[in-house]
């Protein structure tokens, strides 16, 4: 009986809003359920620029019974809820308190958030918090030699260097020069182990236990000799380089300060009105 009694006002409803009470004549209609229009003008910025016509058409239509499939639930809605479940006044207001502090919040932050990051900075923070930054894979600190079999005296690599002597070092070096189609210590930096091995023609499965067992890698193919040895390395896991983890550190770094001004102005508004007495607990029972 409810439902017949429903369907009733629904088609009764339906038969009124046929008379276009509601619309609004110096707009252009594309739409209707009920009473309620959707007119050209309304949404005249939903399709953006540079759009097939294709495309235009397809996201015309969607939005078009996106809004009409809203409305009849809406419409739907109203007939069937008591006027107090239909009281969202609390709701609304609610959420115009929560809009408006979080607007307020994102301006004060736009105008006093320190955005300059010092090294000094970065390195306390990696320093204090080792247990959070992790690396994903290994990585290595590295001497990368690469160099055409047919080079002379190539022994002079092979005895410098897997070694850590300056004097060997740069002897080293000095061969290398003009020599060597690449001779490489990434700056003594952190490098990840796949990046290194990339140019290199060795298959290795599983790089922990490799890093584990090898410390130096002689291989070479038709052309070249290729020489590594690595001085450092870490598994996956490990406490990540600093390198690796520098943005995630200033991220961190700047949502804390994020945290400290939200709960300094939250406390310095709630003490300056508390001392000129604008807050007053009437009843605590």
């Amino acid at each position: 009986m409810k439902q017949i009694i429903f369907y009733l006002v629904f088609l009764l409803l339906f038969i009124l809003a046929c008379e276009e009470g509601n619309k609004d004549e110096r707009k252009t209609p594309i739409a209707r359920v009920l009473d309620k229009y959707l007119y050209k003008e309304d949404i005249a910025d939903i399709i953006p620029k540079g759009l097939s016509a294709e495309d235009s058409i397809n996201r015309f239509k969607n939005y078009i019974d996106m809004w009409v499939k809203k409305q009849a639930m809406m419409k739907t809605a109203e007939l069937n809820l008591l006027e107090e479940e239909k009281d969202v006044s609390k709701e609304l207001e609610n959420y115009r308190m929560t809009l408006l502090i979080s607007r307020y919040k994102q301006l004060f932050l736009e105008q006093n958030l320190d955005t300059i990051i010092t090294e000094k900075q970065i390195e306390d923070y990696y320093n204090a918090h080792p247990e959070v930054f992790k690396i994903y894979q290994p990585a290595v600190i590295a001497l990368y030699i690469k160099i055409l079999r047919t080079v002379p005296n190539i022994d002079v690599v092979r005895k410098n260097y897997q070694s850590s002597r300056e004097r060997d070092i740069q002897e080293l070096s000095d061969f290398c020069e003009g020599t060597a189609t690449r001779h490489d210590n990434f700056n003594n930096e952190w490098i990840y182990f796949k990046d290194l091995i990339l140019d290199i023609p060795i298959r290795i499965d599983d790089q922990q236990s490799f890093l584990k067992l090898n410390k130096y890698i002689e291989v070479y193919d038709s052309t070249y000799y290729y020489f590594v040895n690595i001085k450092n390395y870490r598994l996956k896991n490990a406490t990540a380089p600093i390198k690796f983890v520098k943005q995630q550190i200033q991220v961190g770094i700047l949502n804390d300060r994020k945290e400290k001004l939200n709960r300094d102005l939250e406390n310095n508004i709630y003490n300056n009105l508390l001392d000129n007495n604008d807050i007053e607990i009437l009843n605590e029972k």
